[in-house]
C-alpha cells in the first residue's frame, strides 16, 4: 500500500500556486487518468504494430502521443484552461475508434466499461452520467446500424454485444453509486465542520459579551473602592474595603481565564495584504510600551537591504509584537528593562521578502527551574519541548500559531541575564519602496504632530460613553484633576461636538449605539487630515484582550485602557498625552 501511495503522489506535481484542496484533487485524478489511458492506448498501438496492422497502429499511436503531450505539458499547469475538457475529447475519440473499428487485441470494445468512471469522476454525477449514457446510445447505434454502413467497421456477435452492454451498464451503476456515496460523505463532513465552527463562534461571542458585561460594573466597583480608600476610615473599614477589592480583582482574573480558555484556537486575523511602512509600524508599537513605563528602553535596528515599504499583513505583524512585548513586560522582573529589536533579511529572492526578527530582552525572566537545564546536552526533540514550555509559560501560544501560519518557527532562548526571541515573517516587495535608512527621520516627523503642552487642569476633555452610570463614575475619577469635561452619548454625538468645539483629549468608549468608537475615531482622523491637527484619543473599554487593544490602535486611537483600572493609571495616561 505504501508503494501505491508513493506511486500516486508522483502524479501530484509541485506547484508554485497555493491551490484549493478540491483543485488539487481534481488535478491529481486527471493526471492519473491521463497517464493510464496513455499506457493502455500505447500498448494497444504497439501490439497492432507488431502484428503489422497499420490501420490500428497508426491512429492508436497518434492518440497515445496526444495523451502524452496532454499529461506532460498541460497536466503540470493547474491554471491551464480546459485541461479536463481536452483530455475528455481525446477519451471520446479513443472510445469511438474502439467501438467502431475494434482493434487487433480483440478486447478493445470492453474498454468502454471504464468510460463511466472517467466521465463521472471528471465532471461529476450529472454531466458524467449524461456523457456516459450518450456514449452508450452511440454504442447501441453502432451495434444495430452503423457497423453495416461504415467501411472496415467491426461487427460483433450477439453474445459480445449483450455482454458489452451489460458490462457498460454495470460499470455505470457502480461509478455513479461510488460518486454519490463520496459526495454524501463529504457533504456530511462539511456540515459537521460548519456546525462545529458556528457553535464555537457563538460560544466565544457569548463568553466575550459576558466578560464585557462583568468587567464594566467591576470597574465601577474597584474605582469607587479606590476613591473610598483615600478617605478617613477605621482599621476595620479599611480591611473590609481591601477584602472587597481583592475579591473584585479575583473575579476579573476568573473572567479573563474563562475567555482565554475559550480562545485556545487561533482567532482569524484578516489576511488582507496592504502596502505599509514596517519601521513605522514597529516604532508605533514600541511607543505604546515605552510611554507607559519610563524604565523600559527600546532599541530598534533594521539592516540596510530592507525596503521602506512592503506588502503584507500589518495587523498580524503588530499583533505578534504586541503579544511578545506584553509577555516581556509581564514577566521580566528587572527594574530597568532594555529590549533590543534587530530586523534582518534572510533571503534575496525577487518578489518576496523573508525577514528575521530577533528580540533580546535584558533582565531576568523567572522561568521554572525545569526549563533551565543545559540544553546544549540535549537533542533537538528536547530543545523543541523546552521551547514549547517557554512559550506556554509566557502565554505566547497564539503568537506561535500566527508565526507558523507563514511556515516560520518561533524560538525562545533564555539565559540568566537575557532572553532572546527569534521568528520570521514573509512579506512581498512593493515596487515603490526605498531604503529604510532614507525614511527613519520621516517616520519620526510624519507620525507626530506639533502640539503645545496643556496642563491637565486647563484641559477640555470629551468623554464619549453611552451608559449614564459609567459617565458618572468616569467623571468622579478625574474631576479633581480636570475642570472641564463634556459628555457625548455615542460616536455620532461625539462627531457633532468635535466639529463645534476644540478638545484637548477624548476618552472614547468602544461599543455604543448609533456609531461605535472605532467608526467615530476613523471619522475624526479623516477630519484632522484636512486641518493637519491631532487630538489624542484614549480607548476606555471592557474588551481586555490583545486583539482588542490592536483593533483600537489600528482604528486610529492613541492609547488604550481596559476595565477595571486604577483611576491613577487613567490620570497618568491623560497627563502623558496632554504633555
Amino acid at each position: 500500500m505504501k508503494f501505491i501511495n508513493k506511486f500516486l503522489l508522483l502524479f501530484s506535481f509541485d506547484q508554485d500556486e497555493e491551490l484549493e484542496v478540491e483543485t488539487k484533487t481534481t488535478l491529481l485524478l486527471t493526471n492519473v487518468l491521463n497517464f493510464f489511458l496513455f499506457v493502455i492506448i500505447f500498448i494497444e498501438g504497439i501490439v497492432s504494430l507488431l502484428e503489422e496492422s497499420l490501420f490500428f497502429a497508426g491512429p492508436l499511436l497518434f492518440l497515445s502521443v496526444l495523451f502524452a503531450f496532454n499529461y506532460l505539458y498541460m497536466g503540470r499547469r493547474p491554471n491551464t484552461l480546459y485541461y479536463k475538457e481536452i483530455l475528455f475529447t481525446f477519451v471520446i475519440l479513443t472510445f469511438l475508434f474502439f467501438t467502431i473499428f475494434g482493434g487487433s487485441t480483440g478486447v478493445n470494445i470492453f474498454w468502454i466499461g471504464s468510460f463511466p468512471f472517467i466521465a463521472i469522476n471528471l465532471f461529476g454525477r450529472n454531466k458524467g452520467a449524461i456523457a456516459s449514457l450518450a456514449l452508450f446510445a452511440f454504442v447501441l447505434l453502432d451495434f444495430l446500424v452503423l457497423s453495416t454502413y461504415i467501411p472496415k467497421a467491426q461487427t460483433y456477435s450477439l453474445n459480445i454485444e449483450i455482454f458489452a452492454s451489460i458490462f457498460f451498464i454495470f460499470s455505470f451503476v457502480i461509478a455513479y453509486t461510488l460518486k454519490f456515496i463520496f459526495a454524501e460523505v463529504m457533504l456530511t463532513k462539511e456540515r459537521a465542520m460548519i456546525n462545529s465552527q458556528n457553535s464555537k463562534t457563538s460560544q466565544e461571542e457569548q463568553i466575550s459579551n459576558l466578560s464585557r458585561q462583568i468587567r464594566t460594573p467591576l470597574s465601577n466597583i474597584t474605582g469607587i473602592l479606590d476613591i473610598l480608600g483615600k478617605t478617613e476610615l477605621t482599621d476595620d473599614q479599611r480591611d473590609y474595603i481591601n477584602t472587597i477589592h481583592a475579591s473584585a480583582n479575583n473575579m476579573v482574573n476568573v473572567v479573563s481565564n474563562m475567555v482565554s480558555t475559550q480562545k485556545t484556537g487561533l482567532n482569524p486575523i484578516p489576511e488582507e495584504k496592504i502596502s505599509f511602512n514596517l519601521y513605522s509600524t514597529l516604532n508605533n508599537t514600541i511607543r505604546l510600551f515605552s510611554e507607559s513605563n519610563d524604565k523600559q528602553k527600546f532599541s530598534l535596528s533594521f539592516s540596510a537591504d530592507i525596503p521602506s515599504t512592503m506588502t503584507g499583513n500589518a495587523i498580524k505583524t503588530k499583533q505578534i509584537f504586541l503579544n511578545i512585548l506584553n509577555g516581556i513586560a509581564k514577566y521580566n522582573t528587572s527594574e530597568d528593562k532594555q529590549i533590543n529589536i534587530e530586523v534582518s533579511r534572510s533571503n534575496n529572492m525577487p518578489g518576496t521578502i523573508e525577514l528575521l526578527f530577533k528580540l533580546t530582552s535584558y533582565g531576568s525572566i523567572p522561568f521554572p527551574k525545569e526549563y533551565k537545564s543545559d540544553e546544549s546536552l540535549y537533542n533537538n526533540d528536547i530543545l523543541r519541548l523546552n521551547t514549547s514550555k517557554h512559550i506556554q509559560f509566557l502565554e505566547l501560544g497564539l503568537t506561535q500559531k500566527l508565526i507558523e501560519q507563514d511556515g516560520h518557527n518561533f524560538s525562545i532562548s533564555p539565559d540568566p541575564e537575557k532572553t532572546t526571541f527569534e521568528f520570521g515573517i514573509t512579506f512581498f516587495e512593493n515596487t515603490q519602496s526605498y531604503s529604510v535608512q532614507n525614511i527613519k527621520e520621516k517616520v519620526s516627523t510624519t507620525d507626530s504632530f506639533f502640539k503645545a503642552s496643556v496642563d491637565i487642569k486647563d484641559a477640555n476633555i470629551l468623554l464619549v460613553e453611552d451608559n449614564f452610570s459609567n459617565q458618572q463614575i468616569m467623571i468622579l475619577y478625574i474631576k479633581n484633576e480636570v475642570k472641564k469635561i463634556e459628555v457625548a452619548y455615542n460616536g455620532k454625538e461625539a462627531l457633532d461636538k468635535f466639529g463645534k468645539a476644540k478638545y484637548d483629549l477624548i476618552l472614547m468608549d468602544v461599543q455604543m449605539p448609533i456609531m461605535d468608537g472605532f467608526k467615530a475615531t476613523q471619522k475624526i482622523r479623516e477630519i484632522e487630515k484636512s486641518t493637519n491637527t491631532h487630538t489624542p484619543i484614549i480607548a476606555v473599554t471592557a474588551n481586555a484582550f490583545p486583539e482588542d487593544k490592536e483593533r483600537c490602535i489600528v482604528s486610529g486611537m492613541d492609547d488604550y485602557i481596559s476595565k477595571p483600572f486604577q483611576p491613577e493609571d487613567l490620570i497618568q495616561k491623560i497627563k502623558h498625552h496632554l504633555s
